[in-house]
């Protein structure tokens, strides 16, 4: 059974969830067993849930027990809604039918966005069996910055001395507006890639985005975003889809250079799994993998009853 969550659920039994959402078998994304994020993150993020009016928390009893709890978010004009909380501790796809059969009701208009560890089993064989389709297989990946070293001080960016940016090699440029036909041609995303070149050049004030130029030809990218002491990598990008492991490790060193520069402590990139190269290349700069994550989706009429 499913109830709303108030204040005084979140005092006692938060410590309790919290154990939950370290554990990937038992949790969803995003994922507070990554070294990154806190006990304290998690509370805020279940305090958030409860007030902001287009998010829910929501508690799962089976047998008047309490088995853990789940917590959505959603932005109304654009039908879309994100599970951002999924820590139960026993029968997670009987607590995901009953939220699936509440969202159903309350959005039947919305697209459905559920992320989470690969390993939690129970809760993937759910979503195959109830049309949910999976549109990203990643390995999630996350570098700790507080011993990183910025190296190649005294390169230079496309001709400009790098200064106190110290962003990586010569072939290197930073986006902007002035030359975002450069992102653009190497950044074709997916048709329900959500970030996509126009949403991104919609807000491009927040984020950052480094090219690589071979010849004057821009023939890779990374753009990532963030603040203070976390950032994260949404993707890198390659001409034609070939991925060039010069280029990799160029724009790679860029963005950790730059959170470097701004006092970032982390920096996490969820590398797809099916660019194996890739991986090794983020791997072997220094980052370390917390495990797998798949993404699914399910479009409003989509699916059948199965639990």
């Amino acid at each position: 059974m499913l109830r709303k969550a108030v204040s005084e659920d979140i005092v006692k039994y938060g410590d309790f969830v919290y154990e939950l959402a370290l554990d990937q078998t038992r949790s969803a994304y995003p994922t507070y067993g990554d070294g990154i994020k806190t006990r304290e993150d998690f509370l805020a993020d279940a305090r958030s849930a409860l007030e902001e009016e287009t998010s829910e928390l929501l508690l799962f009893y089976r047998r008047d027990a309490l088995e853990g709890w789940l917590t959505f978010y959603r932005i109304p004009e654009e039908h879309y809604l994100q599970c951002t909380g999924c820590n139960i501790r026993e029968r997670t796809e009987q607590a995901l039918a009953e939220l699936l059969t509440l969202l159903k009701a309350d959005f039947p208009e919305y697209t459905l966005y559920f992320g989470f560890p690969a390993c939690n089993e129970e809760a993937v064989c759910f979503l195959k069996a109830n049309g949910f389709r999976c549109i990203e297989e990643a390995w999630n990946n996350s570098f700790f910055l507080e011993e990183y070293e910025c190296p190649g001080s005294g390169e230079t960016v496309c001709g400009g001395n790098i200064g106190d940016d110290n962003i990586g090699d010569g072939h290197i440029v930073r986006i902007g507006r002035d030359n975002y036909n450069e992102f653009r041609a190497v950044y074709q995303p997916e048709a329900e890639a959500y970030w996509n070149c126009d949403r991104i050049l919609e807000c491009l004030e927040d984020w950052i985005i480094f090219g690589y130029r071979q010849e004057e030809t821009p023939v890779g990218a990374v753009y990532f975003r963030g603040s203070k002491e976390y950032y994260e990598i949404y993707g890198m990008e390659f001409a034609e889809g070939k991925y060039r492991e010069e280029v990799c490790r160029s724009l790679l060193t860029a963005a950790l250079n730059h959170c470097k520069r701004t006092g970032a402590k982390y920096l996490t990139y969820f590398c797809d799994c099916c660019e194996e190269a890739l991986q090794k290349a983020v791997q072997e700069t220094g980052f370390h993998c917390v495990g797998g994550y798949v993404c699914y989706i399910l479009e409003p009429g989509e699916g059948e009853k199965h639990f």
